[in-house]
């Protein structure tokens, strides 16, 4: 028996495959998808043999058959191809491929007003709510904790049944034992829904970076590359901290720590990596540590209004970062071309 996505799905080993198997695919058949595993994953040749069906065999079938009445032919449970077998402390169930929901790890039970003796709680699963029953329904006689729930579709209800295991059989009765189709116990499991459709929410691709012990973010939009750690060149004190090379440009490089008012990146005069701005005037912000990329959803992103440094902050795994503006980081290198031209002394006009 194979898990996939909380789903129970019979599991088949190919002949002459080693074992365990090391590699698994998914197959439909007949009787519901089932996990075939072999060796590896290739691609099929053309005189390829098409996979052999699962070893389900064949239903049994009376070689003579006397007159009955109708209602007696009728009662007689017809068997299915193939279910699982669920281990109960102290007893077992069969049950149908189609009726085994999921199989998940026993979560907490609540208890529920009026519960008949049959009902052990409601649980809450990634399949939704959940009515468990009693295993003592089914003449399980143990008394130890069942380390697995199983979740079973019934009457379009889903009901949950504790055991310690469960594996595929090749027989199974064609629907789940009587007890658990009980009206008393329907009545009170709640309603197997349909998972609701997801709808996407917006996000924002940030860049996350660290600048003398400061956090902040650039949206991706304001990023044109990162620069491995360098040593600029030409290190100053003024609002240009040196030069850095990239695919040919020579790019004045900004120090991220004098930008947020903190202690300089620059000060050690050690290798940092450096973010490369876009704009007419391209730059290289240097940082202590550039954090890796980070997917905020647009609800968490609160617009700064203005044109300052910060264009908006964003909640971040439990922390505030603040977002900034490209071209507010730019500034000390655009105010000189920003600065308005003063006339020639004297009022004297030009040409």
């Amino acid at each position: 028996m194979g898990l996939l996505g909380g789903g129970a799905l019979p599991a088949w080993i190919l002949p002459g495959a080693t074992r365990p198997a090391q590699a698994w695919a998914l197959v439909p058949g007949p009787e519901g998808a089932v996990l075939l595993g072999g060796d590896s994953l290739v691609e099929a040749p053309p005189d390829a043999a098409p996979v052999p069906p699962p070893p389900f065999p064949p239903p049994r079938l009376r070689l003579a058959r006397r007159d009955e009445p109708a209602e007696a032919a009728e009662a007689i449970p017809l068997p299915s191809r193939g279910g699982f077998r669920l281990a109960l402390a102290g007893g077992a169930a069969d049950v149908p491929f189609a009726a085994l929901d999921r199989l998940l790890p026993m979560p907490p039970l609540h208890p529920m007003p009026d519960a008949p003796p049959a009902v052990r709680g409601m649980a809450w699963t990634a399949a939704g709510a959940v009515l468990v029953a009693d295993p003592a329904l089914l003449g399980a006689t143990g008394q130890e904790e069942a380390p697995l729930l199983a979740v079973l579709l019934a009457g379009g209800r889903r009901i949950g049944l504790p055991c310690r295991a469960a594996a595929p059989v090749a027989e199974a009765p064609a629907s789940l034992p009587g007890p658990l189709l009980s009206p008393a116990l329907l009545g009170m499991a709640p309603l197997a829904l349909p998972p609701a459709a997801e709808t996407p929410v917006p996000r924002r691709l940030l860049l996350l970076a660290r600048a003398a012990g400061a956090s902040f973010a650039l949206a991706i939009e304001e990023v044109v590359a990162i620069l491995p750690p360098a040593t600029p060149r030409n290190q100053g004190r003024g609002p240009v901290a040196g030069i850095a090379m990239h695919r040919g440009d020579v790019l004045p490089v900004l120090d991220a720590g004098r930008r947020l008012g903190r202690e300089p990146v620059l000060a050690a005069r050690a290798a940092v990596p450096m973010i490369r701005l876009p704009g007419a005037e391209p730059a290289a912000l240097a940082v202590s540590a550039v954090l890796g990329l980070r997917q905020v959803p647009e609800a968490d992103l609160a617009p700064v209004a203005g044109a300052g440094l910060v264009a908006s902050v964003a909640r971040l795994e439990g922390a505030v970062i603040p977002v900034l503006r490209a071209r507010a980081l730019l500034a000390p290198l655009l105010a000189p071309l920003l600065a308005p031209q003063h006339a020639p002394l004297g009022g004297a006009q030009e040409p």
